[in-house]
């Protein structure tokens, strides 16, 4: 038995959502709340799901939050959103803060249970079809030359991996000479080398590459 701790804020919603998944024999909503305050109660009086189901836009403390939260606390409890929020950096953020599943409130009831039952049972990330097929279309319109130069074919040193890691947080060529004890003329000829290494145009454009291909988060 898979058993759910239902977040949404909205009474129809989650009485709806509800009324979905008490249909499947496996599937058990054994507690609903209205907030993040409420969930987080539940799990401090000893309740345990095997899985939180969550809104994004929760009232006081919001869904990332409380993924965070939960994570952080009571790492054995998967987590999920269900939610109107299909902008690419809440998903991205709600996988950071350690979401296994994100779908769409316009998922239909079988890709719904389908996707619980998915990360119950085989205990993988999923996202539903809907937003998968649109970053796949994203992924194909962008221009090819975004692929021609591939990380394996670059050698970066973990110098220029620090280096990366300071422009990407905003720091000047003089403050990052400063912090790594050599010249300003040394880190913008390094700047420069990564520039030209990544065929990238501009230090924005190479921080995107950096972001992309792991080499910093």
């Amino acid at each position: 038995m898979i058993k759910i701790i239902l977040a949404e804020g909205h009474n129809v919603v989650r009485n709806g959502i509800r009324l979905l998944l008490d249909k499947e024999a496996d599937i058990e909503v054994i507690a609903e709340a209205n907030n993040a305050k409420e969930v987080l109660q539940l799990l401090s009086d000893g309740l345990k799901p095997d899985i939180i189901i969550t809104a994004i836009n929760l009232p006081h403390i919001n869904g990332i939050e409380l993924l965070t939260k939960v994570r952080s606390t009571y790492p054995e409890i998967k987590l999920a959103v269900l939610s109107m929020v299909e902008e690419e950096k809440y998903i991205i953020q709600a996988f950071k803060a350690g979401t296994t599943g994100y779908m769409l409130k316009s998922v239909n009831e079988f890709e719904l249970v389908y996707g619980i039952r998915h990360m119950y049972l085989v205990n993988e990330r999923y996202l539903c079809n809907e937003l998968a097929l649109r970053l796949l279309d994203k992924l194909l319109r962008m221009p090819e030359n975004k692929f021609d130069v591939h990380i394996k074919d670059i050698e970066i040193s973990k110098r220029e991996v620090e280096i990366l890691s300071l422009v990407s947080e905003g720091f000047t060529n003089q403050e990052i000479a400063d912090k790594l004890f050599t010249s300003k003329r040394t880190i913008e000829g390094h700047r420069q080398d990564l520039i030209a290494k990544t065929g990238t145009r501009n230090t924005a454009a190479l921080i995107r590459y950096a972001v992309l291909n792991s080499i910093i988060e």
